[in-house]
């Protein structure tokens, strides 16, 4: 059978016999790496109750939903209907995720920059950007659906290129950001953060690349960009909760 031109799924790339296993463990250590990382933010904002910390473990938890959906359409992939409407949905929830996170960060520095300073008018428009970017991955996905409700998928195909180029302007908006934070603070400790999210933006050139010619070689480097960054993120995660951890000990027992 002639492979799909239009590929969705870029799991079909791979030969059938082995697709459905390196699809169960690449998505049940990716749900699992970015579950541990939606818990460890979710604790921090617990302990200290900013507001624009929840954005990452929502996140995060965003983004473990849309590997489930991606294996859900591999899985369905013989149905119309159902393969085409699991990859929407991932392709939402994915760019929803990195939305999310890219206004934590948004607003993180916003608290920084804006303490004791007056709101100009001309300051609202700035605001309402960043709640745009969250928009667009519900807006745009939605709106295709609308014009195309039967999943066209020649055009299902290219809106995940464009959302995909989306995804990779706000995780290098992030990557800037995470720079920024990290000169001003002068922690050079904490230079696997932007890291990270320079393998997670990787893993979006990728699937750009795959998405031009189907290549089987740049889908497998995308998968390992993506477990390789997450598992960074949890590293430092654990890390950053254990030096906490001993710390609060030591005072306890000065």
């Amino acid at each position: 059978m002639a492979l799909d031109p239009n590929v969705l799924n870029p799991f079909v790339l791979l030969d059938p016999a082995v697709a459905p296993v390196l699809a169960i463990i690449i998505t049940a250590v990716s749900v699992t790496l970015s579950l541990m990382i939606s818990r460890y933010f979710f604790k921090s904002y617990r302990f200290s109750g900013f507001g624009y910390l929840l954005g990452f473990p929502v996140g995060f938890a965003f983004l473990g939903a849309s590997f489930v959906f991606e294996i859900s359409s591999i899985m369905f992939r013989a149905d119309p209907l159902l393969y085409p409407a699991f990859f929407w949905i991932q392709m939402s929830l994915q760019s929803e995720a990195f939305a999310l996170i890219a206004l934590s960060y948004y607003y993180k520095n916003s608290d920084s920059s804006q303490s004791g300073r007056t709101v100009k008018p001309r300051d609202m428009l700035v605001t309402m950007l960043p709640l745009a970017i969250v928009a667009i991955p519900f807006i745009v996905p939605t709106s295709a659906l609308a014009s195309s409700p039967y999943f066209n998928y020649a055009h299902l195909a290219d809106l995940s290129f464009y959302m995909r180029i989306f995804n990779m302007i706000v995780l290098a908006y992030i990557f800037k950001n995470t720079i920024a934070s990290l000169v001003r603070a002068a922690n050079v400790k904490m230079l696997y953060v932007p890291a990270a999210f320079a393998l997670l933006w990787l893993e979006q050139y990728s699937l750009v690349l795959a998405y031009f010619d189907n290549s089987t070689g740049a889908f497998i480097g995308s998968a390992l960009a993506r477990i390789a960054g997450l598992a960074l993120f949890v590293y430092i995660m654990h890390s950053v909760t254990s030096k906490r951890r001993i710390e609060i000990e030591a005072r306890k027992a000065t």
